[in-house]
């Protein structure tokens, strides 16, 4: 994956370069990646499910009317 530069010296010494750009977040596999993906799905179903019962519970637009 990495672009790697061999320079070789004229006195038998021989100098690797490796030229790498990583990320950890780049560097993950299929399966890691599809399980981040599944657990924030998840907290999002999670929230608009409690967003749904509040709603449930306590309709927009609903007004409360105090006894005078």
């Amino acid at each position: 994956m990495a672009d790697s530069t061999v320079i070789e010296c004229a006195s038998a010494c021989t100098v690797t370069v490796v030229h790498e750009f990583a990320l950890p977040l780049l560097n993950l596999s299929v399966e890691d990646a599809v399980s981040i993906t599944w657990h924030i799905a998840a907290v999002w179903v999670v929230a608009w499910v409690f967003r749904q019962v509040f709603r449930l519970i306590n309709p927009p637009g609903a007004v409360e009317e105090s006894e005078s």
